[in-house]
């Protein structure tokens, strides 16, 4: 699983590499700081000693089922806050981050994402793939898979934008329990 630290130098690396000047860059960071004073949300203090607000201040996951059908299931609940979004899967280009789950005990047969939206955010004309609203992600197993496991660990990357800016992606923690 990505850590924090890779996953922000892959963010500020993804800005730098969509091309966006060190001015488009600066007003990004500056929006997502903006917000997160804005919205009294926790912040973060990265190495730099800068405090910012990361994803998980607007993407929670809010359940995560185990099913069983033809294949053992588990099915993980995602609710994103109004106004923002999160980058689908596939991402529409290389630059962006996709929202990825990931199990630790044993890997998925496949992993369902959902249709995503068409969104045209203000810093491009073109437009994305992404996920707003609430979303299911499904992980398909062998029948039987998930018996000898009592819990599962594993978690969602995902990057929260506006049609503005976009935050540090963070790493969501599947719930145990």
């Amino acid at each position: 699983m990505p850590n924090r630290v890779f996953l922000r130098r892959q963010y500020l690396a993804c800005l730098a590499a969509a091309g966006l000047g060190a001015a488009s860059r600066l007003l990004l960071w500056t929006g997502a700081a903006s917000a997160a004073a804005a919205s009294g949300a926790a912040n973060t203090v990265g190495n730099d000693g800068y405090r910012f607000e990361d994803s998980a201040a607007h993407v929670q996951i809010v359940g995560a089922a185990r099913l069983s059908g033809d294949d053992d299931e588990l099915a993980v609940t995602i609710r994103i806050d109004p106004g923002f979004h999160i980058n689908a899967n596939p991402a529409s280009s290389e630059f962006l981050i996709p929202t990825v789950l990931t199990i630790a005990e044993l890997p998925p047969l496949r992993i369902a994402y959902p249709e995503p939206v068409r969104f045209k955010p203000k810093f491009t004309d073109e437009t994305i793939d992404v996920y707003d609203g609430t979303i299911l992600i499904t992980a398909f197993f062998r029948k039987g898979a998930l018996s000898p496991f009592t819990s599962l660990h594993g978690s969602v990357t995902a990057q929260a934008c506006t049609d503005q800016f976009c935050l540090p992606p963070a790493e969501l923690p599947l719930p145990q329990g």
